[in-house]
């Protein structure tokens, strides 16, 4: 499932790229996710050539910063130039913002006229996204030639970034694989979901929340919670992953809960989003608890009902 991560053109944006094209005197836009919104935050002229100005696009690249790069190039369709789409995400960009850039690029070309781009390039490296690595694309395109091994780590890259698919229902029915982006749990994470695997005469809690701090998994707090209060527990204001042990007709009955308030912040959408999966994967294989029932509710006022 191809998630989009709610960031939007700016109007400052939207009017820099329609004078862009009208004069057609830009040759390079930068665009970058500045405070959730994609903003214009550098730009080129028409000095010659596509060829021979397309080296300025070594000049907006930063080691670990992702930045969309769009070029003009010399062709027209009707009255208007072509354009480019250069899709920059570093290999060692915060996670974050690999996200982010990834689920927000289609927004971007959409959101401007995806009738004036004419081709997109995908790239980790700057040599990918040179004008080198423009020439390698064009060839491969054009021959239809199979993928080098690098281009394949591209492709599977962009859709590990781009994709994440979701195995939370509001049944007991569950799928088994892990997509998207994965936090390793904490020491203290491991021990406290260690202690639902006990009787319930033994265990010190019954109730787990988590929180992502620094790209790891921590504890929000664990505690023992009645049913009726679960809902009241967890964060109302942010993200959550919880997991919350219930006798059911004699037996435990373990529940994953994932609560995403929509007063969230887009960044914690996506990656708490992105990463949910991973958490109960690891939460099953690491630590050997077994999930009963999964359950996804972006609204804590409807959290008793569930139950």
């Amino acid at each position: 499932m191809s998630h989009q991560s709610g960031i939007r053109v700016s109007d400052e944006l939207a009017k820099t790229f329609a004078d862009a094209v009208a004069s057609g005197n830009t040759r390079i836009l930068r665009v970058s996710i500045i405070n959730e919104s994609l903003e214009a935050d550098g730009t080129a002229p028409v000095e010659s050539s596509f060829e021979q100005d397309y080296s300025n696009v070594m000049k907006f690249l930063e080691d670990t910063r992702p930045a969309y790069i769009l070029v003009r190039l010399d062709e027209k369709s009707g009255n208007e130039y072509n354009w480019v789409l250069l899709s920059y995400v570093p290999d060692n960009a915060k996670v974050r913002d690999k996200m982010l850039y990834a689920s927000t690029r289609a927004t971007l070309t959409k959101e401007l006229g995806d009738n004036r781009f004419v081709d997109s390039i995908y790239g980790t490296t700057k040599d990918d996204v040179s004008y080198d690595g423009y020439k390698r694309h064009l060839v491969h395109k054009k021959a239809d030639a199979p993928l080098t091994q690098r281009e394949r780590e591209l492709a599977e890259i962009k859709q590990a970034e781009a994709n994440t698919a979701s195995d939370y229902q509001g049944s007991s029915a569950r799928k088994t694989y892990a997509p998207g982006i994965t936090f390793p749990l904490s020491d203290k994470a491991v021990e406290a979901l260690r202690e639902l695997e006990k009787p319930k005469d033994e265990r010190a809690h019954n109730f787990v929340t988590l929180y992502l701090e620094k790209e790891i998994i921590e504890v929000d707090s664990s505690s023992d919670v009645a049913i009726s209060a679960v809902h009241s527990t967890i964060s109302s204001n942010a993200p959550r992953f919880t997991f919350y042990t219930l006798e059911c007709d004699g037996s435990d009955v373990l529940l994953f809960i994932y609560t995403c308030p929509s007063s969230s912040k887009i960044r914690e959408r996506m990656l708490y989003s992105s990463s949910k999966a991973s958490v109960s994967n690891n939460a099953e294989s690491q630590v050997g608890l077994k999930i009963t029932k999964k359950v996804k509710q972006n609204d804590l006022m409807n959290m008793a009902c569930a139950f």
